[in-house]
């Protein structure tokens, strides 16, 4: 209705003035501006009586339009990649940011940014919306910050699971450690999760991303000991304290603090297991090395930027660091510390050991098996229990304050470490 009576009005103009009626007369009986009569006076000496029509006010030129021939582009791309038919394919996923690296590769300019691949890939219906990870405990919680390569490496294993061969079913478990600075990481493959494959694991992935500072794993019972006798640590933790590594223990139940290595289990999980078949263990191990060769150096990492890190490849940026980095000894072996019957025994190591845990309703902490009374009012709070090798004591910290301590025998003699113990201040 109110449109109807604009047009009226300019239409009650026009005519006013092609009748002889002066600029201001008309102003005088529309009431109007000068402004107003001009426009429309122009548009009726250009358009005729249709130029008083209303106009849509979009720009008639959209600079920042993406051409139909470069949404083609990357939905042809994006379909390629999905179908894995490349040797390069053969692990991408079909990310803004693959897309952007396989643009790249194929030399083609100007490479488009990753906002405007997300708004070509929403505009065609090719995303969908994750769901939000659930939130950890709001109490401040203590977490070790990697700020440098080596600061920092988390490890976690995916299993069991299965190969279907024509030798029958092979069941085994994947260990996986990640460097959260650096982003580069280290797979194994046993069939086993015993204490002895972890540690020769940790050896292996030591070997090809460096001795960390700390390192930090859940609660699995091949790393804790499961806590069988007081007092006792496991084979795991000796060899943490052997090479000069402080390990740390998230608390019970929350495997998202280990959120590095968990992304990454995910997608292991997903471009190796899930996408390819391997009839036996020694196939999967093969196909692994090929996944990191590509993880490390063909796949861009988010967590990686140009201006930042002078890379987007974790292997480039692990090798360009590697004489920075802390290392085993030259000719270490576990192969010295079994017995006749295999078992691991290593010695008892100057050192420490780190857990993070949430006190109970009751005021008590859980630690290696044993029950520590810390306070009633910090129920539902984060501390961290710190085991002090060679003073036998474990000391605990709230928020960095020396809140508890409590004696923790150690009968065994205690030797000086492999490695020098890192300088860094234990939370």
């Amino acid at each position: 209705m109110k449109n109807h009576q604009e047009h009226e009005k300019r239409r009650k103009a026009i005519e006013l003035y092609q009748q002889g009626k002066g600029f201001e007369k008309v102003l005088q009986i529309i009431h109007r501006s000068r402004g107003w009569l001009s426009k429309w006076l122009g548009r009726f000496r250009e358009q005729g009586w249709r130029g008083l029509q209303d106009q849509s006010r979009a720009p008639k030129h959209v600079w920042r339009k993406t051409a139909q021939r470069l949404e083609q582009k990357v939905l042809a791309v994006r379909k390629e990649l999905q179908a894995h038919k490349t040797r390069r394919s053969t692990f991408a996923g079909i990310g803004t940011e693959v897309i952007q690296w396989e643009l790249k590769q194929r030399k083609m300019a100007p490479i488009p940014s990753i906002s405007t691949l997300a708004r070509i890939l929403a505009k065609h219906g090719c995303t969908k919306k994750g769901k939000k990870p659930k939130s950890e405990s709001r109490e401040p919680y203590p977490a070790f910050r990697a700020e440098q390569i080596g600061d920092l490496h988390q490890t976690d294993l995916v299993g069991p699971r299965y190969l279907r061969g024509p030798k029958g079913v092979t069941r085994f478990y994947s260990f996986h450690t990640v460097d959260v600075a650096g982003h580069a990481v280290a797979t194994t493959q046993f069939r086993d999760k015993q204490a002895l494959s972890l540690c020769s694991h940790l050896v292996s992935a030591w070997q090809r991303l460096g001795l960390p500072h700390r390192s930090q794993m859940d609660n699995e019972m091949a790393a804790t000991g499961g806590g069988r006798y007081p007092y006792s640590l496991s084979q795991v933790i000796r060899l943490h304290l052997l090479l000069g590594v402080q390990m740390v223990f998230i608390p019970t139940g929350e495997p998202g603090r280990n959120a590095c290595v968990e992304s990454f289990n995910h997608l292991w999980q997903e471009r190796v297991l899930r996408r390819h078949s391997c009839a036996t263990l020694a196939v999967l191990r093969r196909l692994d090395q090929r996944f990191l060769t590509y993880y490390h150096y063909h796949k861009p990492h988010r967590g990686l930027t140009q201006a930042q890190h002078a890379t987007r490849f974790p292997g480039v940026l692990r090798d360009r660091h590697w004489r920075k980095i802390r290392h085993i000894p030259g000719g270490f072996c576990l192969k010295r510390y079994r017995d006749s019957r295999g078992h691991l025994h290593l010695p008892m190591v100057r050192g420490r050991v780190s857990w993070i845990r949430k006190v109970d309703g009751s005021g008590y902490i859980e630690v290696n098996g044993n029950s520590y009374f810390i306070r009633r009012a910090l129920a539902g709070q984060y501390v961290v229990a710190t085991l002090f090798t060679h003073r036998q004591t474990l000391v605990i910290k709230q928020q960095g304050k020396r809140i508890k301590s409590y004696k923790f025998p150690i009968p065994e003699p205690r030797i000086p470490p492999l490695v020098p113990l890192s300088k860094r201040k234990p939370l």
